[in-house]
């Protein structure tokens, strides 16, 4: 397992090329560059523009415009920065894109299952990726439905498919089997097949579906990222072949991945909600590169939900939050989104919203949560 480096609350602020190079002749031409701040102009002729490089991402503007050189000897400006953190929708917020509800069922083949599926996807255009949504054990999903929301504003098919659990014994593969039959179903149906790229698939989930999630990505070639919302690796009633230690199989799974989860279900009551031997943190520890952790502070398991209010006998089990459940859903659908644009779209300025300068000023600075990477 690759160390760990814990971010610093601090972090560099947003660099200004600015460089004193001089010159004769033609305007000097700075290079790009993809730090966050262009390159300094290699010098100017009397009376010209110093050129500075174009900062190519980073989280904030890179350097100022090139000044007006006065002289044969004036300062060269430094870069103007292009793109970074500003450039991109932010996943705090709903995406560009026009949603409509998409609905039907399945039968899973591999587990005899019928497998009600709901979600939501762009109205128009696409082939779009496919990010599949486990719901927890004995939650509904309509409690997940804002993910999918915001997943699908942002050009995604977010499916929901709505797996039978037991409190006589669910095996988990077959919840990771019912999740992959969510892919199968929008590769074939009518309604939503024109939309769905299933050749790029991410997994995400709270709970047992978040355990699903990644235990169908060991499975399926088709997933290419995993962001898992407070898994639990622990089973009831669950022998070792339908429940297994999924955490031990994080060595082997080579997708990016993302771990939100809280500790205040660490320990206490009749039956921690999070037990602290089969949290978030064991599959986190397992993980390869890119990977991170992000303890939410004050959020109890159920904190992830889009509504606690409504979620009834189920949610009473768990310790209470301190944390306002609309704060932790919000950062917690900010971070889904996020995810995915980075590692299904590559889009790197997304770094900043997962681990980067962003995140750090919204929840790290704060006292909000604390994140871990590698």
């Amino acid at each position: 397992m690759r160390a760990s480096r814990m971010l610093a609350l601090t972090v560099i602020a947003a660099l200004v090329g600015c460089s004193d190079d001089t010159g004769s002749g033609a305007a000097g031409a700075g290079g790009d560059s993809s730090s966050g701040a262009g390159n300094p102009g290699s010098g100017a002729a009397s009376s010209s523009s110093g050129g500075g490089g174009q900062a190519q991402g980073g989280n904030a503007a890179g350097g100022g415009e090139g000044g007006q050189n006065q002289g044969a000897q004036g300062p060269g400006g430094g870069g103007q920065g292009q793109g970074g953190a500003a450039s991109v929708p932010d996943p705090n917020l709903d995406g560009p894109f026009a949603t409509m509800a998409v609905s039907g069922s399945t039968t899973v083949a591999a587990t005899g299952n019928t497998v009600a599926i709901s979600g939501f996807a762009p109205s128009s255009g696409g082939p779009f990726p496919v990010v599949v949504i486990g719901h927890g054990f004995q939650l509904p999903t309509t409690q997940y439905e804002g993910y999918a929301q915001r997943l699908a504003s942002f050009g995604y098919v977010a499916l929901l498919p709505d797996f039978p659990t037991s409190f006589f014994g669910t095996s988990h593969v077959n919840v990771a089997r019912d999740m992959i039959g969510a892919i199968d179903w929008a590769a074939t149906n009518a309604s939503v097949s024109s939309l769905a790229d299933t050749t790029n698939v991410g997994m995400t989930g709270h709970s047992l579906g978040g355990k699903g999630a990644l235990l169908a990505a060991t499975y399926d070639s088709r997933v290419k990222a995993v962001i898992a919302l407070d898994p639990v690796d622990s089973s009831m009633s669950c022998s070792p072949a339908d429940c297994p230690d999924v955490s031990a199989l994080m060595p082997s799974l080579n997708v990016p991945t993302g771990f939100l989860g809280e500790t205040t279900d660490a320990s206490g009551g009749f039956q921690p909600c999070a037990p602290a031997a089969d949290n978030f943190t064991t599959f986190y520890a397992g993980a390869n590169s890119p990977s991170f952790q992000v303890t939410v502070n004050g959020a109890n398991h159920m904190s992830f939900l889009d509504d606690v209010a409504s979620c009834g006998f189920t949610c009473s089990f768990c310790n209470a939050a301190t944390a306002p459940n609309a704060e932790v859903n919000g950062m917690s659908k900010a971070y889904v989104a996020a995810f995915f644009e980075r590692y299904l779209r590559d889009i790197g300025e997304y770094d900043a919203y997962l681990t980067g300068d962003v995140a750090i000023e919204r929840y790290v600075t704060p006292g909000k949560a604390t994140i871990v990477s590698k």
